[in-house]
């Protein structure tokens, strides 16, 4: 079965022709929850980093991000990083302290045997407080300290402007058919 991977204005064109053909069909929209350090603090433009500027610091793009103050990252089991940390480097660093998880978000629709998909990442947002913490390195009385939280992108982010005539079903996992019909 073919695959044939869509930009989104290639995607929605497509969907547009197969709604005038009067072509009977579905859109899966598969949204999977992502942390593998794709993302980081190190790769991201000047206008998404100011919002962790708070607790980091770099000297440019793809340049090495270290802790300016100390902070918990509650996403990842309250991981608390001390000030001059190294967090993220776009290049030497294998394991990164610090990454930024993400929705990858894929739009697919199959049709006679062939499979057209746009998929695309959306980054969580970042929220960053200062709270009242206990623990081993905080102390019994407790301390306060800057918390990284992650919140998910709003439905809005996740969603691509499909003809009003479609439907979209969420999935929560796809399984490749392989369609035998169309062998001779």
């Amino acid at each position: 079965m073919p695959l044939y991977e869509c930009n989104e204005h290639q995607f929605v064109e497509n969907i547009r022709r197969l709604l005038e053909s009067n072509e009977k069909f579905l859109v899966n929209r598969k949204i999977t929850l992502h942390d593998d350090a794709r993302f980081g603090p190190a790769t991201m433009p000047d206008p998404e980093f100011k919002r962790y500027e708070t607790i980091c610091a770099r000297k440019s793009v793809n340049s090495t991000v270290y802790a300016k103050v100390p902070f918990v990252d509650s996403f990842h089991g309250g991981r608390m990083h001390d000030e001059g940390d190294n967090l993220h480097a776009a290049s030497s660093l294998l394991f990164p302290r610090m990454s930024v998880p993400y929705y990858r978000v894929e739009y697919s629709v199959n049709v006679w045997g062939g499979t057209y998909f746009f998929a695309f990442d959306a980054l969580f947002d970042p929220e960053i407080i200062i709270e009242k913490r206990t623990g081993r390195r905080l102390g019994n009385s407790g301390s306060l300290v800057h918390v990284l939280k992650y919140h998910p992108p709003e439905e809005r982010v996740l969603a691509i402007n499909l003809p009003k005539e479609v439907m979209v079903f969420d999935v929560k996992h796809m399984i490749r058919v392989i369609d035998h019909s169309s062998n001779f």
